[in-house]
Order: structure tokens, then C-alpha cells, then sequence
């Protein structure tokens, strides 16, 4: 095949090591929500409600782009400093990416983004864990956000995306599409890579344009060949009894946009995170009242 000649250069352990060296490579392996092949049922209510997230990317300026960047950056080396898990790194992405399709940032405020970024982490912290960060353990740096400011923003986003916060990542498939080519004494070792690779495309918005169910198939079979041609990833697909519900070209251009994918850097320390954001000169007062602003938009 020709792509297969001018396909890049891949190594799974050096991009998994990164994560590795921070000691919280496994935090998601021992979740109790295994889901079999054999329950269809589930598995179809997965699909039904999976989010066609093409358009996401679409309706935003380049600044806001750039911040969002910025924003993904900070809650990568903060999911780090307090040990969440990828998984609830990816939704607070997701919560992000759906409100800012939303229209109701308008003007340069990075302070507003990075607002978000905690609200988002918090939401999704709530969504998982049984117990969550407090609000004032957040590093927010230079901004300074008051737990009752970081409360309204999360109010803010709840009302934007309508309550709908249970939202299906490419997580809620892992262990499914798994089942589908490994032995058991194996899927461990896979679910682990797999959930690496998973994370490492939270910050690359075309991998995040595609459907959860496709970002998920692409992760695990690049977990397990980082060699597939097109042909062999159909042939891979046609074996599994999930072949019907994918479209083999979208599944290989999510494959190969992954293996372009670089480790992703993770800082944990404290004085560290506070770097991860510009505009340092925002000042208090000029937050609340521009708060105040975004959510007068949000409620029009």
C-alpha cells in the first residue's frame, strides 16, 4: 500500500513512558464497569447516545483554540498532581468542548477559559469519583478563583449543556472492544495502553471530532499493531462481531492521525502549574464583572 510507505516512525513505550514516570499509568485498569460483547444491550444504548462531535471545533476563533490548549495543558498536570483518573481528564475536555460550541465566549478573555478548565475538572471529579477535590485545593494561580466564583461558572456550565453531563466517551468502550481480540490473561496489559492512548488525544481536536466509538476502536487497535495498513485493519474489523457498526475509513484515518501522536508532557509541581497559563495581569475585580458578563450570555 502506499500510505504504509510514508507512514511515520512509532514507538508505543516511548510514548507511553511519560505517563509511566509520573506513577499513574494503571489508575484506570481496576474499573469495576466491565462490559461484555455479549451485552448488546448496553452496548447499543452506548451508541444511541454517543455524540456526533464533528461540529465541535467548527464555531470557535483561533484564540479561543489557543486557550483551549492552554486549558487541556493545565488539567493534564492537574488530573496528575491529584491522581484522577484519564478518564474524568477526557470528560471535563468533553463538558469543555460542548459549551464552547455553544457561542458564549465572544472576546480575547483567556482568565474565562481557564474559569472553565476548573468548573469542567470539578464537574467531571463530581461525575466519577466518590470523592472529589475541594474547590479551594484547585491551583489557580495568579487568578485567584473563589470557590463561590468557580461555583457559578460550574452552575453556568450545567445550564449551558442542559444538565446532560453523563456524556459517552471513547472510556465507556474500552473493555468491550478489547473482549473482541484478546485473551483474558492479556486485556489488562491492553486496557492499560489503551487508556494511555486514549488520553494522549485529549489535546488533538480532530482525533476529538470523531465518534467515541471510533476514537476508542482506533486506540485499541493501535494498542495492539502500530503497523496496520488499510487492508489489515478491515480484515482485523471483519473478524469481530462489532465489523457492522464502523466505518473502516474513519476508523483507519483516526488510527493514522494517532500515530502522529506526540507523549504528552505532564508537570505536577505546584509553582510549575502556575506557568501553564498567560495573561497574568487580569485583576480580580475585572474577573467577577467579565464573569458576570459571560453568564448574562449564557442565559439569553
Amino acid at each position: 500500500m502506499a500510505d504504509s510507505g510514508s507512514r511515520p516512525t512509532f514507538s508505543l513505550s516511548g510514548f507511553l513512558s511519560l505517563q509511566t514516570e509520573t506513577g499513574v499509568a494503571d489508575d484506570d485498569e481496576d474499573d469495576e464497569d466491565e462490559t461484555s460483547i455479549e451485552d448488546e444491550g448496553y452496548f447499543q444504548m452506548l451508541l444511541e447516545k454517543e455524540i456526533d462531535r464533528s461540529h465541535i471545533q467548527s464555531r470557535v476563533d483561533d484564540w479561543i483554540i489557543s486557550a483551549r490548549s492552554e486549558a487541556i495543558q493545565w488539567i493534564i498536570n492537574t488530573r496528575a498532581f491529584f491522581r484522577l483518573r484519564f478518564s474524568t481528564a477526557y470528560l471535563s475536555v468533553t463538558y469543555i468542548d460542548r459549551f464552547l460550541s455553544k457561542g458564549l465566549i465572544d472576546s480575547d478573555k483567556h482568565w474565562v477559559i481557564r474559569l472553565l478548565s476548573v468548573a469542567c475538572l470539578s464537574l467531571a471529579a463530581k461525575m466519577e469519583n466518590r470523592i472529589a477535590p475541594a474547590l479551594s485545593n484547585y491551583p489557580t494561580d495568579v487568578y485567584n478563583f473563589e470557590s463561590s466564583v468557580i461555583l457559578r461558572m460550574e452552575l453556568l456550565v450545567l445550564t449551558a449543556l442542559d444538565w446532560r453531563m453523563h456524556s459517552i466517551t471513547p472510556f465507556d468502550f474500552i473493555h468491550c472492544f478489547i473482549s473482541c481480540f484478546c485473551a483474558e490473561y492479556s486485556k489488562r496489559h491492553f486496557v492499560s495502553q489503551t487508556t494511555q492512548i486514549l488520553f494522549a488525544t485529549i489535546k488533538d481536536t480532530k482525533i476529538m471530532g470523531h465518534r467515541s466509538s471510533t476514537v476508542a476502536m482506533a486506540a485499541t487497535l493501535m494498542a495492539m499493531d502500530q503497523n496496520l495498513t488499510r487492508e489489515s485493519l478491515e480484515i482485523k474489523l471483519k473478524t469481530t462481531r462489532l465489523n457492522w457498526l464502523f466505518d473502516h475509513e474513519n476508523v483507519y484515518t483516526c488510527y493514522s492521525q494517532m500515530l502522529e501522536l506526540k507523549p504528552l508532557e505532564v508537570n505536577v509541581s505546584r509553582p510549575d502549574l502556575a506557568k501553564s497559563f498567560e495573561n497574568p495581569t487580569v485583576g480580580a475585580k475585572r474577573k467577577r464583572l467579565a464573569f458576570d458578563e459571560c453568564e448574562k450570555s449564557a442565559n439569553r
